[in-house]
């Protein structure tokens, strides 16, 4: 093994259970607080005693640098020492956002000049200020009360493609850390579609990564394939409730999540073990649905490439025995919270039980678990090959090449597995701008 980076990032403290989000509110109230909420938790908000606060923020849609520009400029005119955000990732992301800037004033400039160019971007020095930042999450799967990046959306660069609109970017914000969360079932209630998303999210974070991007540290293999077991049994025991999650299994899904990010499992695997990520990162704004029903659309053809024999997105050895873990659940899971909040997506494609990747109808193939069956199998339509290969020029600009997309991801392997996402859409007339501009 060469020497590498493998610590794990700063922790925060971390209280669970009933009454944990009340506790935490009170700790923050003692000084300058704002408190940052996702409207739509307006009638949980009472408990915490919103006008103990300076003010309530209501985290605007969707994250974005005027958004987060707007409420820096408050925060910092009114000397804010403490900010605690009540939300899902959106709301965190702007919470991030508008605490870097307040706390340094070379944040915005940055993030402006460098606008979609990048789609991961490291501020160049640790923040200058500090106001201190709690999280009580409403939703599980992100982990990003555990982390210090952030997601926005900005307008996209106009480089000739059919469907310029807007694009989002992640930015690594070195000095920002949350210092507290609290993970309460009460704040953590979800319907069953995002229930299902968020118990999804982490299963294949962890496959992914491990598939594609191997360890040569013994206990981040040891804890990973531990964790992804555990997301396994949690996807299933969420089936048998219609994914309409106890008050212990939301407690336990927020904190695997967060173990999946913070703990060992991703260690020593580079800096972005998962390509599967950015692909749904930029497939998601180009259809104008969620990440993670992009994810899925991704994943079928993503473990069919890895089954295959396609190494560049993973080994498949190394998938048929992690896929056997999580294959069931996944699929149950991926059936629901494809549907999204609006069933945006049909049943153009779907995970199928007892069938291995890449496998035929009989089910006969080379690694345990499901496989994607496509809405159909004819070749893409002219108009979808054309988002397909736009979608992988823009991926290749903003993260490939080692920005930090592995290098050896090239333009006609990313377009072929958009392509394979756009058919399990069942997307076949394309005429809106799918960039939603």
């Amino acid at each position: 093994m060469i020497s590498a980076l493998v610590q794990r990032p700063a922790t925060p403290a971390q209280i669970a259970g009933a009454g944990s989000a009340v506790r935490l509110a009170q700790a923050f109230r003692s000084t300058r607080t704002v408190l940052v909420a996702d409207p739509a938790l307006s009638d949980r908000l009472e408990i915490l005693d919103p006008g103990g606060f300076l003010w309530v923020e209501d985290a605007g849609l969707p994250a974005g640098i005027e958004t987060a520009s707007k409420l820096a400029r408050r925060l910092d005119q009114s000397g804010v020492e403490r900010l605690l955000a009540v939300g899902g990732g959106n709301t965190m992301d702007v919470a991030k956002l508008a605490v870097a800037m307040a706390s340094d004033p070379s944040v915005e400039p940055f993030l402006r000049r460098i606008g979609d160019r990048n789609g991961v971007a490291i501020l160049p020095r640790p923040l200058a200020g500090h106001i201190e930042f709690g999280v009580i999450p409403s939703t599980f799967g992100t982990g990003s009360e555990v982390n210090a990046g952030a997601c926005y959306e900005s307008p996209r660069s106009d480089d000739g493609d059919p469907w310029p609109g807007r694009a989002k970017n992640l930015v690594l914000l070195e000095g920002l850390s949350t210092s507290m969360v609290a993970y309460d079932p009460g704040f953590l209630e979800a319907p069953p579609w995002l229930a299902a998303e968020g118990l999804l999210e982490p299963a294949v974070r962890l496959l992914t990564s491990m598939v594609e991007g191997g360890s040569a540290l013994g206990y981040s293999e040891a804890q990973g394939r531990w964790l992804l077991g555990a997301a396994g049994a949690n996807l299933l025991a969420g089936t048998e409730s219609g994914f309409r999650l106890s008050s212990q299994q939301r407690l336990d899904a927020a904190l695997l999540s967060a173990e999946s990010h913070a703990g060992w499992s991703l260690r020593g695997r580079g800096p972005a073990p998962s390509s599967l990520w950015f692909l749904a990162n930029e497939l998601s704004m180009a259809l104008g649905i969620r990440k993670n029903q992009a994810s899925i659309l991704l994943l079928g053809p993503w473990l069919a490439a890895v089954a295959g024999g396609n190494t560049v997105w993973g080994d498949g050895q190394k998938l048929e025995e992690l896929w056997p873990l999580v294959a069931n659940g996944v699929a149950r899971a991926a059936s629901v919270a494809r549907l999204g909040p609006d069933h945006a997506l049909g049943s153009g494609g779907r995970l199928s039980e007892g069938k291995r990747p890449g496998s035929d109808a009989s089910g006969k193939g080379t690694s345990g678990g499901g496989s994607l069956v496509p809405a159909d199998l004819v070749p893409p339509s002219p108009i979808q090959s054309d988002l397909a290969d736009a979608l992988a020029r823009n991926t290749l600009r903003r993260f490939g090449r080692g920005r930090p997309m592995k290098k050896e991801l090239a333009r006609e392997q990313l377009s072929e597995m958009f392509a394979a996402g756009i058919r399990a859409a069942g997307l076949t007339d394309l005429r809106i701008d799918p960039y939603g501009s």
